[in-house]
């Protein structure tokens, strides 16, 4: 819990933005004198057997630190030792007082998760010290940043330590972080089609990225549903509770879970016939609700609670059930009501006349709220949650008309990753996007609360480390030197200015179907993988349809989208062309040309970088920019083949033309596994939602064999 008022930390925290980036811009030994000498022969860690198993744990991965950066193993004993001849490191948790400074070595911090990581070399000793339990970890991954250079994403940029004997620190070393700005800082791991199988492969794999969410300084992970019969919660929810997370739900799951777990709560709790999901049936929904809300209160588990109505997936709660009124106002007052009785429940279970809360204001939630049909409990802790537009990242209408005359905290939901037409194996959005979108939000009320959807985590990881940077310290954020910075720590300072071009060049290679329509946004309109995938889908079942003439607009299907056009975003007259088939194909020559370009320039660039940087580098950036020229390139030839399927010499060739692309782009794809990663995709699970390259060369071989 924040231990000062939130718009007192904001005020506070600029005050240290100089000192901070001074550490950052300056080589860490530069100009100082008597410095700490840590051997590797002799480093002597304090800490107490007495912290909480979040902070033990963060302190195994410190020591393995050590053993990365220095082949060290530390000494750890609980009590600082008087003779000074040898450094000592002493991690310190205020909020225990297990360990403690010596009043005469106090040095000030804030509020919730401020932490410091300080010299004083008249006791030869280096302080690592939170506030509290996230202010402690976070202050021993400082430590191994900026000390011993481990990066954050150590594990999925493949890291080559360079190993020191000795370290250095200067004598008047002192990073200072005050409290984030942003309150609630989330991830979502969304579609995890390649993380799943990956994560099951080793206990490592199952737990690393929470230490990852925690050294970019992250502090909180939304989850689908976390309940279980029997007053339970999943494995998941206690797994992330174990590495000292927040739990908050996912916008389909009020207090922690969804109606998808309606029936076993009926059959395995309460051993009887679930009764029909029926608005009608109130008091049953309202103890699936009391039960919900207790086994979180059980846990013990530090959650952010979420209230919601909607279907037992993302869907309305009017597509189950079977007695929803059919009016918008209607329906809304139903959401309201099922809002007002949850917020309730959790007072009472809770016993705080104030929790905080959250509702997320998607899909259909949106709609109401912007139409003013929504009526969403207000109160100085509940936050409200807007969320960037459905399948393009932009502020939606709600949060446009929204003003701050209510008592409330914001919160925002932004997708890098979007199943069924968005990012999904390659980044798209960038982290220019995620600035523009999360400035917009504050410019309405300071933000509170954040979640990204990162998908399966490895492909959106520049994207995820600009988040947290941005949400830790918006008045410092800046994009243009957060991706000079990050090139520099992972490529080197020599080519980071270039790489951070490539970056940029990147994200500008994709087509824009449609022109920006949201005032002072670049790039609002994307055409991400996963639109191709859309396209190949709706496409394949037009191929033949007739014996009269070609739809040339086969991507439109009656009853396919709620909202027509979101589902693709093409303009004919942006395209230069009067249907869909023509501006497919103008797209691609556009684009085309501009991730071949990237391309070529990153194949150049890797045999310039060291080649303990190459690794990462191909994995991050390399093979995305290729496996879009590819991908394109299948496109293009697949429509062209669309186009002209009544000659069937064009259409031969240029299903081939289309095979061989997809070929090329799934090798290139495959040029990323290695090591821990050696079957991020092709051990991928099936989800027919995203984009499974062998499916469409079945397709295709499929459609050469219709043609003969």
């Amino acid at each position: 819990m924040c231990t000062m008022d939130f718009k007192k930390s904001l005020s506070i925290h600029s005050a240290a933005i100089g000192a901070v980036l001074l550490v950052f811009a300056c080589p860490l030994w530069a100009n100082s004198a008597d410095p700490i000498r840590l051997d590797k022969h002799h480093i002597r860690i304090v800490f107490s057997d007495k912290e909480p198993g979040p902070v033990k744990i963060a302190f195994a991965a410190l020591k393995k630190d050590f053993m990365r950066a220095m082949d060290a193993e530390p000494v750890v004993t609980e009590t600082m030792d008087a003779d000074r001849s040898s450094p000592e490191i002493v991690i310190v948790n205020r909020a225990t007082g297990a360990i403690q400074v010596p009043s005469d070595k106090v040095k000030p911090l804030d509020g919730f998760e401020s932490h410091r990581v300080y010299a004083d070399p008249e006791s030869n000793r280096i302080y690592v010290e939170g506030h509290d339990l996230r202010g402690t970890i976070y202050a021993m991954y400082t430590f191994s940043e900026q000390v011993l250079g481990v990066p954050p994403l150590h594990v999925w940029c493949s890291w080559v330590p360079v190993k020191k004997e000795t370290v250095a620190i200067p004598g008047d070393f002192n990073l200072y972080y005050r409290s984030p700005q942003v309150r609630y800082r989330s991830l979502l791991p969304g579609d995890q089609d390649f993380f799943n199988p990956w994560k099951k492969r080793s206990a490592e794999n199952q737990n690393v990225w929470l230490e990852t969410a925690l050294r970019l300084k992250l502090n909180t992970v939304e989850t689908y549903s976390t309940i279980e019969p029997g007053y339970r919660l999943t494995d998941y929810a206690n797994l992330i509770d174990r590495y000292g997370l927040v739990i908050t739900a996912h916008h389909t799951c009020a207090l922690n879970t969804s109606f998808s777990t309606w029936e076993a709560y009926w059959q395995e709790t309460r051993h009887q016939d679930p009764p029909k999901l029926l608005l009608a049936n109130e008091p049953a929904i309202l103890e699936f609700f009391r039960y919900n809300a207790e086994t979180v209160k059980r846990s013990g588990i530090e959650n952010l609670w979420t209230i919601a109505f909607r279907g037992r997936k993302d869907q309305p709660f009017w597509s189950v059930f079977e007695d929803a009124p059919d009016e918008e106002r209607d329906r809304a007052e139903v959401i309201n009501r099922m809002l007002r009785i949850q917020l309730d429940l959790i007072t009472e279970v809770t016993e705080d006349p104030d929790p905080y809360v959250r509702i997320t204001f998607y899909d259909e939630i949106a709609d109401l709220m912007a139409k003013g049909h929504l009526k969403p409990p207000a109160s100085e802790n509940m936050i409200w949650t807007f969320v960037a537009a459905r399948r393009d990242p932009y502020p939606y209408d709600d949060l446009i008309h929204f003003t701050a005359d209510k008592p409330v905290k914001l919160g925002y939901y932004m997708n890098f990753a979007f199943a069924s037409t968005g990012a999904h194996v390659a980044p798209a959005e960038g982290p220019w996007k995620m600035e523009f979108n999360y400035r917009y939000v504050s410019s309405k009320s300071p933000l509170y609360f954040s979640v990204v959807n990162v998908g399966n985590m490895r492909e959106f990881l520049l994207e995820l480390s600009a988040n947290a940077k941005m949400l830790w310290d918006y008045d410092a954020y800046n994009t243009d030197q957060f991706m000079l910075d990050y090139c520099t720590q992972y490529f080197g300072a020599e080519h980071a200015g270039a790489i951070a071009r490539l970056y940029r060049d990147f994200y500008h290679a994709y087509w824009q179907p449609k022109a920006t329509e949201f005032p002072g946004m670049a790039r609002q309109f994307l055409f991400q993988d996963l639109r191709y995938a859309r396209a190949f889908d709706h496409m394949v079942e037009e191929f033949y349809a007739s014996e009269g003439d070609i739809n040339m607009n086969p991507l439109h299907k009656i009853g396919y989208e709620s909202v027509p056009g979101r589902t693709f975003r093409i303009d004919l007259e942006h395209n230069h062309s009067t249907n869909q088939v023509d501006a497919m194909l103008y797209g691609m020559t556009q684009t085309i040309p501009k991730f071949e370009s990237v391309a070529a320039r990153c194949s150049d660039m890797m045999g310039q970088l060291d080649e303990d940087k190459q690794t990462f580098f191909n994995d991050n950036l390399r093979v995305h920019s290729h496996y879009m020229a590819h991908l394109s390139k299948t496109l293009y030839h697949y429509v062209y083949a669309y186009k002209h399927q009544k000659d069937p010499a064009a259409l031969g060739k240029h299903l081939d033309l289309a095979y061989h692309e997809a070929v090329r782009a799934q090798q290139v794809l495959f040029e990323a596994q290695h090591g821990i990663f050696s079957t991020w995709y092709s051990d991928a699970e099936p989800l027919n939602r995203t984009f499974q390259i062998d499916r469409l060369l079945t397709r295709i071989i499929q459609l050469k064999e219709q043609d003969k």
